[in-house]
């Protein structure tokens, strides 16, 4: 995984942005109320976000129907609400290109990719501290870390005093090569890119997902570039 200029990379992908071809398949803004359906974990939708309140679920997880295929924008924000600094552990993540998504309690979610990070001092899956992760599940009880995409961070974000700020995530992500480009939140026309190995091929929903962790979304939106 490099950090390089976007244009600069997405010049060199060949990847054309054209307006025209853009195509957004959900946007959701969470304005409404209560708790959400196909979904595990305490997930409710209040003042314009969704959240998932429990701080000791491991395995929650949100699914939203939507269709993926060629070149894949998603964009939402997330927020820090509680847990993590008691137990040393929580992560957030989205899942994509989920095949056939599991409502229920599970660890993997049908054949899909999760794009993780998390913050664990003792953990089951790679390595401690702060990491980038992506994992690659064949069914709701299978998934698996991919070799390589365990990256170590800079702890120093984590702090109390940043825990309220709101953090932009963008995801663009083509399907038929596996290229995946993340927006850095922190830097202006700065991402970080990397290949999943093979094609995506084509997805039907999307999951948000947390462990150990409370947090809250906003403005989720999933557009199909090309």
């Amino acid at each position: 995984m490099k950090r390089v200029l976007s244009i600069a990379l997405l010049f060199a992908l060949g990847v054309v942005l054209s307006v025209s071809a853009q195509n957004v398949l959900l946007s959701t803004s969470f304005s409404g109320s209560g708790a959400v359906s196909n979904s595990y974990g305490d997930w409710q939708m209040t003042g314009g976000r969704l959240y998932q309140d429990s701080v000791t679920n491991h395995l929650a997880k949100a699914n939203f129907q939507v269709p993926q295929s060629g070149i894949m924008e998603y964009d939402f924000n997330i927020r820090y609400q509680a847990g993590g600094f008691e137990d040393h552990m929580g992560g957030f993540g989205i899942q994509v290109f989920v095949d056939q998504p599991y409502s229920g309690m599970s660890w993997g979610n049908g054949t899909s990719y999760l794009l993780w990070l998390n913050y664990d001092e003792h953990p089951t899956y790679g390595g401690a501290g702060f990491r980038a992760q992506v994992y690659k599940s064949t069914s709701d009880t299978d998934m698996t870390l991919m070799p390589g995409y365990d990256i170590a961070l800079d702890p120093a974000y984590l702090t109390q005093q940043n825990a309220s700020t709101i953090i932009p995530v963008k995801i663009t992500i083509n399907s038929n090569t596996g290229e995946v480009l993340v927006k850095d939140p922190t830097r202006d026309n700065w991402e970080y890119a990397f290949n999943l190995g093979s094609s995506l091929g084509t997805g039907a929903a999307i999951a948000l997902r947390t462990n150990s962790l409370s947090v809250s979304f906003g403005d989720l939106k999933v557009t199909k570039i090309q």
